[in-house]
């Protein structure tokens, strides 16, 4: 974190203004001009990366050739040795998200707000870009209510490759369309996602699924359908419900083709006059008894105040420093009795509570034994789900099963996979027709007579049902459980009599995970007395599935992931030990500054090897989530480095208070591993 006085490329930091995903915004002097800006610097670490670096001199260009009133005025961007900058128009006021917890938002008010963001996204969508990080922090409120729409260092031109890795998805998950999260890019009519699950956060004051960590949000996403804003604010009309369910639809297809449409449809639901008076109460502080505590982006807005600065040594009575550190050497430091507590042996399992208010209570042993521990880091594998597949196999002569009534001497292959099929069918040159599923290089197959179908390909779907997000929302209740069986050698989940919206007649379905997707095998059929036989037959096709540059994946937990886990959070624990006792015992701010960096990396380290882990489709969102939690508690560790480096008080605390958060973010991204069977010890 720079100090203010310091210099970057002809403006002089002045303080901190807040923090996004990306880097640090602070308040500077342009001094050319004798102007007052927002500068927005990237972290060291991503300054280096070059995916990271492009993104962000994009956002300088794209803000820049977007010339409206309501999307925030970049004036500069460039390279300097502090990292990239982005020199902005500051806006003297709060977020939307700060109106939000705050409780002085209307509907009225809301919507006069969101109508000017709906104009601003419009603009950027008909010339072709794509914000992709819809939320209220991004939402700035000026004078008159005049609001801004910010941060398009997350934007895609429509014709633009994706600059993510394969697999990742770009956006903050309490606010994120499903098709984001199944890596299937994104639209303007994801953007009108995201406007929508903000419009129900602002009239409502929660965030739309409000869950206990992040993969239980991103499920919710693709499988739940739209929260009912009239199940919280029971004195707002039921028509707002419709609005929201059809602009947070599952299928981009099924939403508002616009985001001023969707702001229209919701004025017409209040009657074009939404009541002023039917105002929120503020929100409950985030932690308190019966509170949940929403998973995804919290961003926090502080200013620092310069160290030695009057009041700076008072102000740190009772804030906490990170993982148990002392304040800043040279600081005036607290009584014992206000100091945090000692930081646990890792640093993933510091809860130290503000000094002040009363001492937390001691974690339930479930939640002891989620935490990374002083004793060795122990990840075992419990195959329940996979050994119960092991004794179902399909095409073994069973009664289940049965057997296809022509001899199984064809066969045919696409993408990665192939199959064998009966003497009278041929392949056919269709769409696969499954509402809700895109497959990859499908391949479709029919019988000599009649409408049904066989269609195989690789599918991007995550999550333990392996089904794309698509085809769960339009299923009567969400997704189903799938019986685990057997095709060949491989395990895979089976789907029966499924009926989806969109589907005129039956479906069966094979999953199988596999390094490429799933690899799923489809039958349709008409309704009617050919459709259980043709089933039988399709059963028989799909036991002969064989994948080629794909490798599957066993259902259940899987042991080389295990290993994956155990050996890097192992690692983690083994050398984070020493260096978190090192920031305990440090007594200068060049100390504490070595030691909170050598954490950084070390977390840094463990996110990166973890994002780089292959996974199972079935666990690939609780493992995006921990590594997003260690990259987050890495740059905990950066912020309290860079304030002890510059004696400042006030961002060492605000260090500290973010280094809690996201090490309670770990711990709730640890338990979705564990809920897939993995346990950490």
């Amino acid at each position: 974190m720079l100090s203010p006085g310091t210099i970057v490329s002809g403006y002089r930091v002045d303080g901190v203004l807040g923090e996004g995903g990306m880097g640090i915004v602070y308040r500077a002097t342009q001094l050319s001009l004798s102007r007052t800006v927002a500068l927005k610097i990237l972290a060291t670490e991503l300054s280096e990366d070059t995916a990271f670096r492009e993104r962000f001199r994009r956002e300088g260009l794209l803000q820049a050739a977007i010339d409206h009133e309501h999307i925030v005025t970049v004036y500069e961007a460039g390279d300097t040795e502090h990292g990239l900058f982005l020199a902005m128009r500051l806006i003297r006021g709060p977020t939307l998200k700060d109106m939000v917890l705050s409780g002085e938002l209307d509907p009225a008010r809301t919507l006069r707000i969101l109508d000017q963001v709906a104009g601003a996204l419009d603009t950027a969508h008909d010339v072709g870009l794509t914000h992709r990080d819809i939320k209220p922090q991004n939402i700035l409120i000026g004078a008159n209510d005049h609001a801004y729409l910010a941060d398009f260092g997350l934007t895609q031109a429509s014709d633009e490759v994706s600059l993510t890795e394969t697999g990742q998805f770009i956006g903050t998950i309490d606010y994120v369309a499903p098709e984001q999260i199944q890596g299937q890019g994104a639209s303007a009519r994801s953007d009108v996602y995201s406007l929508a699950a903000v419009l129900y956060e602002a009239l409502t004051g929660h965030v739309p699924f409000e869950r206990q960590n992040e993969a239980a949000v991103l499920y919710a996403h693709i499988s739940e359908p739209a929260p009912r804003v009239t199940e919280r604010r029971d004195d707002l009309p039921p028509e707002i419900d419709d609005v929201i369910a059809r602009g947070m639809a599952k299928a981009p297809a099924d939403r508002y083709a616009s985001a001023g449409e969707l702001v229209r449809e919701a004025r017409a639901a209040f009657g074009d006059q939404p009541a002023a008076e039917t105002t929120m109460r503020p929100r409950t502080p985030a932690g308190a008894p019966g509170e949940i505590i929403p998973a995804g982006d919290r961003t926090v807005t502080r200013r620092a105040q310069p160290a030695g600065a009057p009041g700076a040594a008072t102000t740190l009575r009772g804030a906490p420093a990170p993982a148990g550190a002392a304040a800043p050497a040279g600081a005036a430091r607290p009584p014992a009795a206000a100091t945090a507590p000692a930081a646990a042996a890792s640093p993933a399992a510091a809860t130290s509570p503000a000094a002040g208010t009363a001492p937390a209570p001691a974690p339930a042993p479930a939640a002891r034994r989620r935490a990374l521990s002083g004793a060795a880091l122990g990840l075992l594998v419990v195959l329940g789900l996979a050994a119960a597949a092991a004794g179902y196999v399909l095409g073994s002569g069973g009664g289940d099963s049965g057997t296809a009534s022509e001899s199984l001497t064809n066969s045919a292959s696409a993408g990665t996979v192939a199959l064998s099929f009966p003497a009278g069918w041929k392949r056919v040159s269709e769409s696969p027709g499954i509402p809700g599923a895109s497959f990859d290089q499908p391949m479709v197959l029919a019988p000599a007579r009649g409408r049904a179908r066989v269609v195989a390909g690789q599918v991007r779907a995550s999550g333990a049902a392996l089904l794309p997000a698509g085809l769960v929302a339009r299923l009567p209740g969400g997704a189903p459980e799938g019986e685990p069986v057997r095709l060949g050698r491989m395990e895979a989940l089976r789907y029966r009599g499924l009926t989806p919206r969109g589907l005129d007649g039956r479906l069966q379905l094979y999953a199988v995970p596999t390094t490429e997707g799933v690899a799923t095998v489809a039958c349709t059929t008409p309704a009617g007395a050919q459709a259980t036989a043709f089933l039988r037959d399709c059963e028989s096709v799909a036991t002969t599935l064989e994948l080629t540059g794909a490798k599957p994946y066993a259902l259940g937990p899987d042991p080389a992931y295990a290993r994956t886990l155990r050996g890097t959070l192992g690692k983690l624990e083994r050398e984070s030990r020493p260096a978190s006792a090192r920031l305990r015992r440090a007594d200068t701010p060049a100390a504490q500054a070595k030691a909170a960096h050598a954490l950084e990396r070390l977390h840094l380290e463990a996110s990166r090897a973890l994002a780089r882990a292959r996974v199972s489709p079935a666990d690939a969102a609780a493992n995006r989530a921990v590594a997003a939690a260690l990259e987050a508690v890495s740059l905990a560790y950066l912020r309290a480095g860079d304030a002890a480096e510059a004696n400042d008080s006030d961002a060492y605390a605000a260090a500290g208070k973010a280094l809690r958060e996201n090490e309670a973010r770990l711990r709730r991204a640890l338990a979705g591993l564990e809920r897939l069977g993995y346990v950490v010890s």
